[in-house]
């Protein structure tokens, strides 16, 4: 009977137990719930994924995509596309041509900067002259400017003088390489980006750039457009392994990762959890040919790569199915594209290869060098193809990587013989890739291709208002690029990003990749 009765508490206390629990483990189920609703509730940084360093935060100071996808947020432009890629007006409110050469711009009132000052028309001014002085890589988004003729007729009035008609040129306003800054801002810290010098119109305020982190903004509270941005910070982390970023969005550990690898989109994009956004950008990808890098000054060496490589195994081992392989000298949909082209493309055959490479004088072969930045791993696999390619005929290719900073600043000095590289036409019109090749543009260094009918032609196009015209300068232009060995289209390049199932209005920007944020939210 006590037996029993023993049992009978020990029974009790162990439903009690079971009980008290269960009771806990409800409880911390209903806390995990309420902490995971809290979150999303007071959630109020943006973290996004970026796949180079910046650099700098200069606005104008850059030829790199992934700059301006920082800078843009900063600072604006006189000009933005919409959705069906018309011109519509950002700082600017109006326009109109006086002539054919004359450009008068109304610019938007109570505009301020983040350091409070009013925007000006002396602001776009000294932004645009400083640019021609310190020959900054966005000079071609401008050089059809004459600015000693340029001048502020009153603060919130601009009048622009080009060097003849210049068709496109407002397009070119668009491009991030145009953000307008503070003139008083640089002035004041003595052009130190880090100290001051960062300041523009834009919808998030420079706080902090840890080179090879991450770059952190924060929203600016008398940002023009009522309701932006949406999220309070920004934090634009740096990843440079194309692997390491696709782990990144996999695991949560950003809301938006931009350009996911060819090798990682099937897989990302079979994840439920993960949102693939993807377009066909404006930008193509070439094999360059520094023409003044002995022996590629040579046509004969120049014919006899093209001849020895096959881009379509290269671009496959790039890409596999991703992208577009090139068909055309642009990507398709630009104004001058020209599909007849491809004819003009080679087919490999090894032995012609050898045999230009005899005539030439290198019947033993030679040894040649291909720069690509490291952090572009699709590049890197493209370059390690061709060198197997080409070692079949003869030439020694030695793929030397490096960081991204150094390979701009080595090719822009011409201290490469070949490279790969991709134009944009942000203006969605050929000439924003053909500019880049004019001895005016530091991009000249790329190829250093010194022929006068190919400038000309350019010249020529770039100063026809009609449009079917202009259209077909440019395809005469490419052909000849195309025909003096110069450039070799490899890949037309598509956009992505990887944006986590909560984040709301994210959208691709096609015409340079700056993807703007402000309307970015969480669900």
């Amino acid at each position: 009977m006590r037996f029993k009765k023993n049992s009978a508490k020990i029974m009790l206390v162990i439903a009690i137990s079971a009980i008290l629990m269960l009771l806990g483990a409800c409880q911390k189920g209903n806390d995990n719930e309420i902490k995971d609703n809290k979150d999303k509730v007071n959630k109020d940084t943006l973290t996004v994924v970026i796949s180079e360093d910046p650099a700098s935060v200069d606005p104008n100071n850059s030829d790199a995509q992934p700059h301006y996808q920082v800078t843009r947020q900063i600072y604006e432009t006189l000009f933005v596309y919409d959705k069906e890629f018309n011109l519509e007006p950002c700082l600017a409110e109006s326009y109109k041509y006086e002539d054919d050469e004359t450009i008068i711009i109304k610019l938007r009132q109570g505009v301020k900067f983040h350091n409070g000052e009013e925007f000006k028309a002396s602001d776009v001014l000294f932004t645009f002259k400083r640019i021609f002085d310190e020959k900054l890589p966005s000079l071609h988004n401008i050089s059809k400017l004459v600015i000693d003729k340029c001048e502020a007729i009153d603060d919130y009035t601009l009048k622009l003088v080009t060097d003849g008609p210049a068709p496109t040129q407002l397009k070119m306003f668009e491009g991030p390489a145009t953000a307008i800054m503070s003139e008083k801002a640089f002035i004041d810290s003595n052009g130190d980006f880090l100290n001051g010098a960062a300041c523009g119109t834009g919808p998030y305020k420079f706080v902090s750039y840890d080179p090879g982190d991450k770059v952190v903004l924060v929203a600016n509270e008398n940002y023009w457009m009522e309701g932006q941005p949406k999220i309070n910070n920004l934090v634009m982390r740096i990843i440079s392994d194309s692997s390491s970023r696709a782990i990144e969005a996999e695991t949560g550990g950003a809301d938006i990762v931009y350009n996911i690898n060819a090798k990682d989109v099937k897989r990302i994009r079979e994840n439920k959890n993960l949102n693939l956004i993807s377009e066909l950008g404006t930008n193509t990808s070439h094999l360059i040919m520094n023409l003044e890098s002995a022996p590629l000054d040579n046509e004969l060496v120049r014919q006899a790569i093209w001849y020895g490589i096959d881009t379509r195994s290269a671009v496959k081992v790039a890409y596999d199915d991703y992208g577009k392989l090139a068909e055309d000298w642009v990507s398709p949909g630009i104004k001058g594209d020209n599909p007849e082209i491809v004819k003009k493309f080679p087919t490999r055959d090894v032995e012609k290869a050898k045999q230009l490479l005899a005539e030439a004088g290198y019947a033993d072969g030679l040894s040649l060098s291909i720069m690509v930045p490291s952090s572009i791993q699709d590049r890197c696999d493209m370059a390690e193809t061709f060198q197997a390619q080409l070692a079949e005929i003869g030439v020694d290719l030695k793929v030397e990587t490096m960081e991204v900073s150094a390979w701009i600043s080595n090719i822009l000095d011409s201290k490469h013989q070949m490279t790969i590289y991709g134009f944009s036409c942000p203006d969605f019109e050929a000439d924003g890739a053909l500019n880049q090749l004019m001895p005016t543009n530091v991009n000249y260094n790329l190829c250093r291709f010194d022929n006068k009918e190919f400038q000309d032609t350019v010249n020529k196009a770039v100063r026809t208002i009609d449009n079917e015209q202009r259209y077909e300068l440019y395809r005469d232009a490419s052909e000849m690029l195309i025909e003096n060995n110069v450039t070799l289209p490899l890949w037309h390049k598509e956009l992505n990003a990887v944006v986590q199932n909560d984040v709301k209005g994210f959208e691709i920007t096609r015409s340079f990749e700056h993807h703007y944020l402000q309307n970015v939210s969480f669900e």
